[in-house]
Parts: structure tokens; sequence; C-alpha cells
């Protein structure tokens, strides 16, 4: 009987090994992305956790812990309001307009 493969495994900075990341399909939805991130993700830590901190390390910015809060909670405003922008489908005909008039 064969073995089925394992996928690999990769190691962080801290030499701990940290699981691949779960296929997500598009149009599987919100909830099978989450249960994604969640699985990915060692406890006590989310993915945007993650990315604040890959963000500060790409630009080379120091976070101050205390500050951790306040970022997250922005960055959880600004990718829902993102998600309402993406989620409204536009047909391929319509172009933007010149000029905003209110």
């Amino acid at each position: 009987m064969a073995r089925k493969a394992r996928p690999k495994t990769k190691k962080t900075s801290a030499g701990k090994k940290m699981s691949p990341k779960p296929a997500v399909t598009k149009g599987k939805g919100k909830a099978k992305l989450a249960k994604a991130v969640k699985t990915a993700t060692p406890a006590g830590r989310d993915a945007l956790d993650d990315m604040i901190d890959a963000a500060a390390k790409a630009l080379a910015l120091k976070c101050s812990p205390a500050w951790m809060p306040s970022i997250k909670a922005n960055l959880e405003v600004i990718l829902r309001q993102a998600a309402l922008v993406d989620g409204f489908a536009l047909p391929d005909e319509v172009e933007p307009a010149p000029v905003f008039e209110a």
C-alpha cells in the first residue's frame, strides 16, 4: 500500500515548525478563509498580528507593543470597508467618471 506524501513544513526564525498554509479556493466564502487562517497561525495570534509584524518589518518601523491593539483595530476597520467595496459587483462595461459631482 502506497503512503501519502506529507506536505513540507517550514521553520520560523525561532526554529519552530509551521504547518503549510491550507489551500483556499475562490468562492469558498469568508467562513472557509477565516477557518484556514485560524489553522495556519499559532494560538494566541491571528493573521492580522502577522500582517502588522510583516508590514512593520518591511517598512523598517518600530511599533511599541502598547500601540498594537490600536493598529489592529484600525486595520480591521480598513479591511471590513475594503470587503464592502470588493463585494459590490460592477459590469465590465462600466468606466470611471472623469469628474465626480455630488
